[in-house]
C-alpha cells in the first residue's frame, strides 16, 4: 500500500490558494482533522517559487509563550508578560521572519498557537509582510485570511484513492463500507486500510480487494478520533455518547447541546434528528462507554421512547433492542412485532436476533416465519426448512399460516430445488377451506413455480386465470403474463405489461414486495435484450447500489449483476463483468441456491470472453454440480454459458453444438428468449440459424432480435455488405462486441474475395471497436487479424487450399513447384495457429 495518499480532486481549492498566495495574499486551509489540509498545504508550496518559513504549533508549544516560533527568531527580543508579547517584540519578530520581502510563512494547525506567537502572525497577515498560509480546524480564523475550506472527500474521490492506497480495485461492498465508515476523510481511510490488510480483513481476491468480518477500530485509528473526542468535557461526552446508542434522535427524546453542534461533534439533519457527526465517534464512544453506563443510556432511551407512545415506524425496533441491550426485554409481543419491523428493513442479524429473543420468550408461529425467512436469505435453507415446518405445524391464525407455507414452498424450490416437496407443502395449505384472496397468492405461488418447472403456456394459462378473478388476482396475473411475455420474447410486450401494471403493484408493496422486484427484473431483462442497454444499466446499477447500500439480502444482487455483466459482455467489457460478477459469488463451501447457479453461470461465460478458460472451467463446473432440475431459468443459463466457455476455450464446433442444444431444449419449454439468445451463439460459431431466427424475429421487431438474424443471414450468405449493415445495427443498440465480430467476419470475406482495400477499411473499423474492450476474446474477433498476418502468396494458397485443391493443383495453377506449395501451406499453418488444412478450412469459414 502507498504511504501516500494522492491529492486527488482539490484542483480547485489547489488554484485558487495559488491564486491568493500569488497576489501577495494570505490563506487559510479550513477543515476537520484527516481531510489532507496539510496535503493541500504540501502541494501548494512545492509550487510556490518562493523560501518557505515553517510554524509547527502543538498542544505542547500552545502553553509556552512564542512557542511556535521559538527557534526562528532572536533570543534577545524582550520577554513577554505574561502571554502577552510587547508590540515592539511583535514588530521585531515579524520584520526578523519577513526579511527579504518574497517569503512565504507555513503555519500549520494555526488554531493550536500561543497568544504570542499568534499576535505575530497576525501583524505579518495585516501588514502584508509575508505570504502567509494556514491550516487549522473549523471555528478558528483570523481576520485578513482568505478561507479555502477543505471538506471530505466525495463518493467517487473516496472511492479513487481506496483504489489507489490498495493497488487494485475493492468490490462493491468493501468500497461502501470503508465509505460508510471513513465518510471521505482520507487519513481515516487510510488507517482503516492499513490496518484491514494488517489483519487480514482486507484481502485480494479475483473479485478484487475484500473485507471480510466485522470492521474494528484498529489502534492507531482509535488514537486519532481519541485525541479529538478528548476536547470533550464530561458531560458532553455522556450525552455524546446517548447520541451514539441512539441515533438518529428526535428532539423530543434528548436536547442537543448547542455547543456539541457548534464543535462538529453533532449534525442535525433535514429531519430535525441528530446524529453523531462522524461514525468512527459514534464506534468509539460505544466501544470505551463502561458497560453498566451503556446500560443505563440504552434503558433511559426506550423508557422515553415509550413514555412518547412508540407510534411511528421503526420504533418497536429501537424499543425492543433498547431492551434487549440493556437486559430489560421482557414483552414477547414487543420483540415479535420488532423482530417484523426489522425484517421489512432488511437488517437481517437485527430480525434474527429478536425472533431468537421472541420465540425464548413464548412467541407465536409468526415468529417463526420471520426467522424461517431471515435464515432463508443468509442462504441457510436447511435451518429455514426446519424452522418453517415448525412454524406450520404450530397454533397462528390462518393468515399467519398461509404465509408460512408459502414462504416454506419457495425455500424447498429456490432454496433447496425440491420440486415435489414444495409443491406437496402447497397442497396442505390449499387442503384448507381458505378465502378467495388467499386462494389467489396460493395460486400466484404456484405459478411461479410453473414458469420455472413447466412449459411457458402453462404459467400463462394460470396468469389468464387470475387475470380474470379482478383485484389483487388480476395485479398477480398481469405480473405473471408479463413474465410469460419476457420468457416468449416478447420483449415491448412485457414492458408494456408492467408499465400498465406499475400503480397496482406499487399499491400492495407493502403486503406483496416480490411483487415490485420481479416487475423491475422482468422490466430491466427486457429492456437489455430488446437493445436498451443504457436504459437497461441504468437501472440495473441503480438497483445494485441500493442493495449493497442497505445491507439487503445478498441474493437481491443477483439479477442486477447478471444485467450488468451481460450488458458488459455485448460491450466487450471482459474484465468488468468477470468483476460485477466474481463479486456477488458465494464462498465454494455454501451449498448454491437457484440464483447462485445462475451467477456462476454468468462468471463462466465472462471469464471465457476474457481469455480466462481455466477460471471459466471452474465456474461452470460449479454451476453444474450446484444446478437441480427444479431450475430451468438457471438450466438455460449454465446451457448458454457453456458455448461460450467452449468458445473460449477454442472448440468451437463443440460451443456451436452446445448452442444449438440449449437453443431447442429452450424451444421446447416456450421459452424463446433463451432461444433466440443461444441461435444467435450458434450462428457465431458457424452454424446457419438464419431460418428460425428470422422467423422469430419478423413477429418481434425488437432491433436486438431483428440484428441478430440479420446478422445469421448474412453469415449464412457470406456478405460482406449486409455484415457491415449489421455491424451498425448493433454498435446503434451498443452491442459492440457483436459489431466488431460482424466488421471482422465482412474484412475477412472481403480478403477472401481479393478486395484487399474493403478488407482493410472494414480491419481498422473493427479494431477500432476493439480498442474499447478491456480483454474480449472471441473466436470471430481474431480471424481478421490473423489472416491480415500472412502474405499475398500465403493468402491466395490458403484461399485455394479451402476450396478443395490439392497442392499438386494449386502447383499447376500458381506455375510454381509442388514443394513451394507444401512449404507456404506450411508456413501458414504456424502462421495462423492451425494444424493442417481442416483448421484452415474452420478459420475460413468452410467444412473441411
Amino acid at each position: 500500500m502507498s504511504d501516500q495518499l494522492p491529492l486527488v480532486g482539490r484542483e480547485e481549492e489547489l488554484r485558487t490558494v495559488l491564486r491568493v498566495l500569488a497576489a501577495h495574499g494570505a490563506v487559510l486551509l479550513s477543515g476537520p482533522p484527516g481531510v489532507g489540509k496539510t496535503r493541500l498545504a504540501c502541494e501548494v508550496l512545492a509550487a510556490v517559487p518562493h523560501p518557505v518559513v515553517r510554524w509547527y504549533a502543538t498542544v505542547a508549544t500552545s502553553r509556552i509563550p512564542r512557542g511556535a516560533i521559538a527557534s526562528l527568531v532572536p533570543t534577545g527580543l524582550p520577554a513577554s508578560q505574561g502571554s502577552i508579547l510587547p508590540s515592539s517584540s511583535v514588530r521585531a519578530a515579524a520584520e526578523h521572519l519577513s526579511r527579504g520581502r518574497r517569503r512565504v510563512l507555513s503555519v500549520d494547525d494555526a488554531h493550536l498557537l500561543d497568544d504570542a506567537s499568534l499576535l505575530v502572525l497576525q501583524h505579518l497577515v495585516r501588514h502584508r509582510l509575508m505570504r502567509v498560509m494556514c491550516t487549522a480546524q473549523p471555528g478558528w480564523g483570523l481576520e485578513g485570511l482568505t478561507v479555502v475550506p477543505v471538506d471530505a472527500l466525495d463518493r467517487e474521490r473516496a472511492d479513487t484513492v481506496l483504489t489507489t492506497a490498495l493497488g487494485g480495485p475493492a468490490d462493491v461492498s468493501t468500497r461502501h463500507l470503508v465509505w460508510a465508515t471513513s465518510q471521505g476523510n482520507p487519513l481515516y481511510l487510510k488507517e482503516l486500510v492499513a490496518a484491514g490488510r494488517h489483519r487480514g480483513a482486507l484481502t485480494e481476491t479475483e473479485a478484487g480487494w475484500s473485507w471480510s468480518g466485522p470492521l474494528e477500530l484498529p489502534g492507531r485509528l482509535a488514537e486519532l478520533v481519541d485525541l479529538t473526542l478528548g476536547r470533550l468535557t464530561d458531560p458532553q461526552r455522556r450525552a455524546l455518547e446517548l447520541l451514539a446508542y441512539g441515533e438518529p434522535l428526535e428532539s423530543e427524546l434528548m436536547t442537543v447541546p448547542q455547543d456539541l453542534v457548534d464543535r462538529g461533534f453533532v449534525r442535525v439533519g433535514d429531519d430535525g434528528r441528530a446524529r453523531v457527526a462522524h461514525p468512527l465517534y459514534s464506534a468509539r464512544l460505544r466501544a470505551t462507554c463502561p458497560t453498566v453506563r451503556a446500560r443505563a443510556h440504552r434503558r433511559a432511551l426506550a423508557d422515553r421512547l415509550e413514555a412518547e407512545g412508540a407510534s411511528r415506524p421503526g420504533d418497536a425496533v429501537r424499543v425492543a433492542t433498547w431492551r434487549l441491550d440493556s437486559g430489560t426485554a421482557e414483552s414477547p409481543d414487543v420483540l415479535a412485532r420488532a423482530a417484523e419491523e426489522a425484517l421489512s428493513a432488511q437488517d437481517w442479524e437485527l430480525a434474527e436476533r429478536l425472533s431468537r429473543a421472541a420465540l425464548a420468550c413464548g412467541a407465536t408461529s409468526r415468529v417463526g416465519l420471520v426467522l424461517g425467512l431471515v435464515l432463508m436469505y443468509q442462504r441457510r435453507c436447511a435451518q429455514a426448512e426446519e424452522v418453517l415446518a415448525g412454524a406450520m405445524s404450530a397454533d397462528g391464525d390462518m393468515l399467519t399460516l398461509i404465509q408460512v407455507g408459502c414462504t416454506r414452498a419457495y425455500n424447498l424450490f429456490f432454496g433447496l430445488g425440491d420440486e415435489d416437496a414444495a409443491v406437496a407443502v402447497l397442497d396442505l395449505v390449499t387442503a384448507r377451506k381458505l378465502p378467495a384472496e388467499l386462494e389467489h397468492a396460493v395460486l400466484f405461488f404456484a405459478l411461479t413455480f410453473a414458469l420455472e418447472a413447466a412449459p411457458v403456456g402453462f404459467a400463462r394459462l394460470g396468469g389468464e386465470l387470475l387475470l380474470a378473478e379482478g383485484g389483487w388476482a388480476a395485479t398477480a396475473g398481469r405480473q405473471v403474463l408479463a413474465v410469460t411475455d419476457q420468457c416468449a420474447g416478447r420483449y415491448t410486450d412485457a414492458i408494456a405489461r408492467i408499465e400498465d401494471n406499475h400503480m397496482a403493484v406499487l399499491a400492495t408493496a407493502d403486503r406483496f414486495p416480490s411483487l415490485m422486484n420481479e416487475a423491475n427484473r422482468v422490466r430491466n431483462e427486457s429492456m437489455l435484450r430488446c437493445g436498451d442497454l443504457v436504459g437497461a444499466e441504468r437501472r440495473a446499477a441503480r438497483a445494485l447500489a441500493e442493495v449493497v447500500e442497505e445491507d439487503r439480502w445478498s441474493v437481491t444482487q443477483v439479477p442486477p449483476r447478471v444485467l450488468l455483466s451481460q450488458s458488459a459482455r455485448l460491450r466487450g467489457k471482459a474484465a468488468s463483468a468477470v468483476r460485477i460478477t466474481a463479486e456477488g459469488v458465494p464462498d465454494s463451501d455454501t451449498p448454491p441456491m437457484m440464483w447462485d447457479v445462475l451467477l456462476l453461470a454468468e462468471l463462466a461465460a465472462g471469464a471465457a470472453l476474457q481469455g480466462q478458460s481455466d477460471r471459466a472451467f471452474r465456474a461452470l463446473a460449479r454451476a453444474e454440480a450446484g444446478l437441480l432440475p427444479a431450475w430451468r431459468s438457471a438450466r438455460f443459463a449454465v446451457g448458454s454459458a457453456r458455448s461460450w466457455v467452449l468458445a473460449g476455450a477454442g472448440r468451437v464446433n463443440e460451443a456451436m453444438q452446445a448452442a444449438l442444444d440449449n437453443a431447442a431444449s429452450a424451444r421446447e419449454h416456450g421459452v424463446h428468449s433463451e432461444e433466440i439468445g443461444s441461435l444467435h451463439d450458434a450462428a457465431r460459431f458457424g452454424a446457419d440459424t438464419s431460418p428460425r431466427l428470422l422467423e422469430l424475429a419478423k413477429s418481434r421487431k425488437d432491433p436486438l432480435t431483428t440484428a441478430y438474424a440479420s446478422h445469421a443471414q448474412a453469415r449464412a450468405l457470406r456478405d460482406p455488405a449486409g455484415l457491415e449493415e449489421v455491424a451498425a445495427a448493433f454498435a446503434a443498440c451498443g452491442a459492440t462486441l457483436y459489431a466488431a465480430e460482424a466488421l471482422a467476419e465482412a474484412s475477412r470475406l472481403s480478403r477472401l474475395h481479393d478486395r484487399p482495400r474493403d478488407a482493410d477499411r472494414l480491419e481498422r473499423q473493427a479494431s477500432a471497436l476493439a480498442e474499447t474492450f478491456d480483454g474480449a476474446i472471441t473466436p470471430g474477433l481474431v480471424v481478421t487479424s490473423t489472416l491480415a498476418a500472412l502474405t499475398p502468396r500465403q493468402l491466395e494458397i490458403a484461399r485455394l487450399a479451402v476450396a478443395g485443391l490439392t497442392s499438386v493443383a494449386i502447383a499447376e495453377r500458381l506455375a510454381i513447384a509442388k514443394r513451394t506449395v507444401d512449404n507456404h501451406l506450411h508456413t501458414t499453418y504456424a502462421a495462423v495457429g492451425v494444424t493442417g488444412r481442416g483448421g484452415l478450412c474452420a478459420l475460413f469459414g468452410h467444412g473441411a
